[in-house]
């Protein structure tokens, strides 16, 4: 599974000199001038830094193809001024002498969080969480203004139930500031570990944010998959949501490994 990028670049020297010279050339173009009309440069810089770690990595291939817009569609430039936009960034690149290898990855990885501010900026309801106002029943009301039913349990911790293609389970750690979003997979007694080492074997072979571990000191066996996304700088609610029903997808995409059906029913 491919890493992000972009984390690598914000705050060096050449990637503030990347954006300026990427920014001014938006602006002075005549054909997408508008693209950061609402959405100024520090709120676009502000963004990349605090909301990158909820961007989903891609495959390759993915990342080969053009980026296509992610804002609000109210806001979504034409496709011919979107290609404008990818252009400029990639000449751009050119230009500076990026790693040609991670320039198509940034180019998506860049974009997709400047069409979050924009959506942000240009939205008319609540977009993001701040941080100090994060909890289990703010997080269950933004899941069910988003169709997905939760419950609050008693632990705190927040149980999905419909909405989602899998079974996902959300608890908020506060003493690491990320939220952590988890499913399990239960196995069926008769497993051999051949069976299980070869669905955990295919499984992180794929472009997937799942990860399974095998799990049998606490209750039935099964697998377990976490995914962590820090809350401290403010949750994107989009891109939140995004994740998870990225997590839950894969997650049930699991079951498509088990040829000899050795795992019990999804849910």
């Amino acid at each position: 599974m491919a890493q992000i990028l972009l984390q690598q670049y914000l705050g060096t020297p050449e990637f503030d000199d990347f954006f300026d010279k990427f920014y001014d050339g938006v602006t002075q173009n005549d054909l997408v001038k508008h693209f950061f009309l609402i959405a100024k440069k520090p709120a676009v810089i502000q963004d990349l830094n605090r909301y990158w770690p909820y961007l989903l990595p891609k495959s390759t291939l993915e990342y080969r193809k053009p980026a296509t817009p992610t804002s609000l569609y109210e806001i979504q430039l034409p496709e011919r001024q979107f290609s404008e936009i990818v252009v400029l960034m990639t000449k751009l690149f050119r230009e500076l002498k990026f790693s040609s290898e991670h320039a198509p990855q940034l180019v998506h990885e860049i974009l997709e969080l400047a069409e979050e501010t924009r959506s942000q900026t240009a939205d008319t309801a609540q977009s993001s969480l701040e941080g100090k106002d994060i909890d289990p029943e703010i997080i269950h009301l933004v899941l069910r203004r988003n169709k997905i039913q939760s419950e609050v349990m008693p632990s705190k911790a927040i149980k999905t139930v419909k909405g989602l293609e899998y079974e996902t389970w959300i608890r908020l750690d506060y003493e690491e500031k990320v939220v952590r979003i988890s499913g399990k997979i239960f196995i069926k007694d008769e497993a051999f570990d051949d069976q299980l080492n070869e669905i955990i074997e295919k499984q992180a072979d794929k472009d997937s944010i799942v990860r399974l571990r095998l799990v049998r000191d606490a209750g039935p066996q099964h697998f377990l998959a976490n995914y962590a996304l820090p809350f401290q700088n403010g949750i994107p609610i989009r891109l939140f949501i995004r994740c998870l029903q990225r997590f839950s997808l894969d997650l049930a995409a699991v079951h498509s490994f088990d040829k000899e059906s050795i795992l019990k029913k999804k849910t």
